[in-house]
């Protein structure tokens, strides 16, 4: 697997005579498939992974009941299911993971309340072959945890739509549940009248954990009304307003940074204009930052970009697109950032599904919304594709569409469909090219209830997927790889 660290340290040991002293030191990890290593090296164990669905859409009291005209004034029913599939070893072996998924308490508002001793566990699967999870109806947050078989990694992935085509809240909204990190950035925030922008902060594990948030507008740093710190309980997951934070801003970048420990992060973002839905959507974290970076968009319609600058000094961003066709021409080119900023651009009215290239002189991250019809889909920046990762297609019905969108680049992608029992179901291979995007239809592969994209020669690509139905449009992302086994040696010295 691509995850294995390779970090190197040493801790040094003195010989003394008639005392056996311990040496220790981190190597490089022995190539996969190869099983030699020498009689002193160790393997430590493969690490669980957590997936976190944020659950149903958490709505103020200003949205509850407010049209009894409306056939559904609550938010739309959540579903959620995960897979897992086969992944490999450093050894060459092959394993399955088991999948155990609980329901966890959400904390509204910002508040401190809420269990500490985690929810109700919903199931518990053993894996001795690949497997799908039922697609169940969550009244909160879902916690997927993959638990690693021997040494291979746990290759699961995890997916919650949420769908309704009338109410006050209506829309498509398709995610792929978050993976635990220490820093996560939202570009596409705004806190006028008729958006509805929360952070949800998921703590997976058994310690608290401590949080700070950070804001950023078209001028730069903006001022937090109130604290900017917040604790998140083991088990728990928060719901914090960013109108609370900053009211009336209409650009709007949120950053959160886990001071010692890991969260998940996601954006729950509603918007209306009175009691006229205008879309549901949650948006993945940006974990990105470069000075190149790639937002694949598979959503056609009116593209808006948010590029936030973390940097001290300010910088132009120039930025291209590419569709299936080739180059596409921007209504816009490039960008001015503030220090420690966030600027919006309108890229055109009408793009086709495309990969955006953000450029800049220092490290950015992006963020593009697409506007269709009344609804909307968020599209964050990419990582480049891992050597093996899994996407968990939403359930899919009449009328539903979607779309697979690689970055321009070069070299060869594998795509394998994995079937309703978690077992491969065919593949293709997919050559990339520098002056193009890569649009697949999500109907080429009609067998698939997942997607594992497989990169083995580090092609720099990036990935997105997207959904539409008569209820609206929706983005969601190609989790991370899971992390792999890392190799100890110790040596025993008289």
């Amino acid at each position: 697997m691509s995850g294995v660290s390779r970090t190197t340290a040493t801790v040094a040991g003195v010989a003394l005579p008639g005392v056996l002293v311990a040496v220790t030191a981190f190597l490089a990890p022995v190539p996969a498939g190869s099983g030699t290593r020498g009689p002193e090296q160790i393997r430590l164990p493969a690490q669980d992974t957590a997936s976190l669905c944020p659950g149903p859409f958490e709505l103020g009291a200003e949205a509850e009941g407010l049209d009894e005209e409306f056939a559904s004034a609550g938010a739309p029913e959540t579903r959620a299911r995960a897979v897992t599939v086969e992944a490999g070893a450093p050894d060459g072996s092959r394993s399955t993971a088991a999948i155990r998924a609980e329901q966890l308490p959400a904390v509204a508002g910002g508040g401190a309340g809420g269990s500490a001793d985690g929810g109700r566990t919903l199931r518990f699967e053993t894996a001795a072959e690949p497997f799908v999870t039922g697609d169940d109806v969550v009244d909160g947050p879902a916690l997927f945890t993959g638990l690693a078989a021997d040494e291979a990694p746990a290759l699961t992935s995890g997916v919650q739509t949420a769908s309704a085509d009338s109410g006050d809240v209506a829309g498509l909204a398709a995610h792929t549940c978050d993976t635990p990190l220490t820093r996560a950035v939202f570009s596409g925030v705004s806190t006028m009248t008729g958006d509805d922008a929360q952070l949800v902060l998921g703590n997976p594990g058994d310690a608290p954990v401590s949080v700070r948030i950070a804001l950023t507008g078209e001028t730069g740093p903006v001022d937090i009304a109130g604290t900017d710190a917040f604790t998140i309980g083991p088990q728990q997951v928060r719901h914090i307003p960013l109108g609370a934070l900053a009211t009336g801003v209409p650009i709007l970048g949120a950053e959160v940074t886990a001071e010692d420990g890991q969260v998940t992060a996601a954006l729950q973002h509603v918007r209306r204009d009175g009691l006229t839905a205008r879309g549901i959507e949650y948006a993945s974290a940006q974990t990105v930052l470069d000075e190149v970076v790639a937002v694949p968009v598979a959503t056609a319609g009116a593209v808006r970009l948010r590029v936030t600058n973390p940097g001290d000094r300010a910088v132009t961003a120039e930025l291209s697109a590419h569709a299936a066709d080739g180059p596409v021409e921007l209504d816009r080119s490039s960008v001015a950032l503030p220090a420690h900023g966030t600027a919006e651009v309108e890229l055109g009215e009408d793009l086709p599904e495309s990969s955006v290239r953000v450029e800049a002189e220092a490290p950015v991250t992006a963020q593009a919304t697409v506007t269709g019809g009344d609804d909307l889909a968020h599209y964050a920046a990419a990582e480049p594709l891992g050597d093996t990762q899994l996407a968990v297609l939403p359930e899919t019905g009449d009328g539903v569409e979607g779309s697979l969108v690689l970055s321009a680049g070069s070299g060869t992608v594998e795509i394998a469909e994995i079937g309703a029992g978690g077992s491969q179901a065919g593949t293709r291979l997919v050559d990339l090219a520098e002056d193009r995007a890569t649009v697949l239809s999500l109907a080429e592969f009609p067998e698939a209830v997942a997607l594992e994209l497989r990169n083995p020669a580090g092609a720099e690509v990036s990935a997105a997927l997207g959904l539409r139905s008569e209820a609206g449009v929706s983005g969601f992302a190609v989790p991370a790889p899971p992390t792999g086994v890392d190799y100890q040696d110790v040596r025993l010295e008289r």
